[in-house]
């Protein structure tokens, strides 16, 4: 099969080498190493980019087709016509083209793309996000009605589209509107990333750790306040994040550690900046205790299935598929979220009681082991081949 891949993401290419962000790049090997050839359609990423794509694509039958410089959102929502000319004629040699979605340029697809079978890849929900982002300004309101009305596009375009989702909420979501509909689990792990241990807390500093995206709606405050309760029961714990940032000026990484000076726990957070995916990241995670997640809303966080690879307790809350993935004191200790309490005493009962972190460490480790891209990069291909040929 020949097939063709979108997302919004820009590739940085450099002496013919082709470089994306590490979630990223490890997926798109593995998509590459199931199919005769693998068509990137992408934006080309510039020197603002060049921090981000730490992963250098390794398959030798993938093949970048530009669609010119990324351009803001709405830009791209408005111009799309002039970016489509870019690619038309050689999407054509796809047997089928999947578009990564929320994107903005989703809706137009089949406007200018005449042979391959189109199949939305939902991952996301930019509608779920847009319900718990606060209005500041016009701008924010602006964002938010663009949102809106690019969700509304997209709908109308799914009628006419195959759909895969990675999450049941998304499948109940989207079933009544789209042509097909099947559920696929995403995932960067590999099955280089285990490390397996009996069990975890058993030095004096009980490490937790976090990773992924620096921002309010991970519980990010709500964690550091809870790293000033444990310590106020005199349970030794230090917070480790490890993750970037949108801002360039760290303003959400200045305000937690402007929280953890009030609570006087300033000494207990550390900040390691992004960890490039395979062995640097994974040495975050075999030198922790415990993994705490505390988002607001979320699909279904990668860094779940790592955590689990590397034989951690994980503490989540029950927000997006996280609910319908794990089972509390099984696999997971799922809480509320925005509650500093409950993360607090998820976080004490773990370290307590060996019983159950040992259990949830094994639970987590063959949970783990059904999610590895190996395994369901073979699933989504053949999902894909199935819908092709239909």
């Amino acid at each position: 099969m020949t097939l063709g891949f979108y997302y919004h993401i820009p590739i940085v290419s450099r002496n013919n080498r082709l470089f994306v962000p590490g979630y990223l790049g490890v997926f798109l090997d593995a998509l590459a190493s199931e199919v005769k050839t693998l068509y990137l359609f992408m934006h080309d990423g510039n020197q603002r980019h060049l921090a981000e794509a730490d992963f250098e694509l390794q398959q030798k039958n993938i093949v970048f087709i530009s669609m010119g410089n990324l351009s803001p959102a709405w830009h791209r929502h408005f111009f799309h016509r002039h970016i489509f000319s870019r690619i038309s004629r050689a999407a054509d040699i796809c047997d089928a083209l999947v578009i990564r979605a929320p994107t903005p340029l989703a809706p137009f697809f089949k406007n200018y793309i005449r042979k391959p079978r189109l199949i939305f890849m939902i991952v996301g929900d930019y509608l779920e996000g847009a319900k718990q982002f606060k209005v500041k300004s016009l701008r924010d309101w602006v964002m938010i009605q663009y949102l809106k009305r690019n969700d509304s596009l997209f709908r109308q375009e799914m009628r006419h589209t195959d759909v895969l989702v990675n999450s049941p909420a998304l499948f109940n979501k989207y079933e009544p509107l789209s042509r097909t509909i099947h559920l696929i689990r995403t995932t960067t792990l590999t099955r280089h990333d285990f490390f397996e241990r009996s069990d975890t807390c058993q030095n004096n500093v009980i490490e937790l750790l976090y990773t992924g995206r620096i921002e309010a709606a991970k519980g990010l405050f709500e964690l550091v306040a809870s790293v000033a309760q444990l310590r106020s029961r005199h349970i030794n714990v230090r917070l480790n994040i490890v993750g970037w940032e949108a801002d360039s000026k760290k303003s959400v990484e200045k305000a937690l550690m402007e929280k953890a000076q009030e609570l006087t726990v300033e000494k207990f957070i550390v900040f390691h900046n992004r960890k490039k995916i395979g062995d640097e990241l994974n040495e975050m995670y075999r030198n922790a205790d415990i993994y705490v997640i505390p988002s607001h809303h979320e699909g279904f966080p990668r860094t779940i299935w790592e955590a689990m690879a590397n034989s951690l307790p994980v503490v989540a809350t029950r927000v997006g598929a996280i609910p319908d993935y794990l089972t509390h004191e099984k696999n997971a200790f799922l809480i509320q979220p925005g509650n500093v309490q409950e993360i607090t005493l998820a976080i004490e009962r773990i370290i307590q009681d060996s019983a159950l972190r040992q259990k949830m460490i094994q639970e987590g480790l063959y949970t783990a082991r059904e999610n590895t891209l190996e395994y369901q990069t073979k699933i989504l291909v053949n999902k894909i081949k199935d819908v092709a040929i239909t």
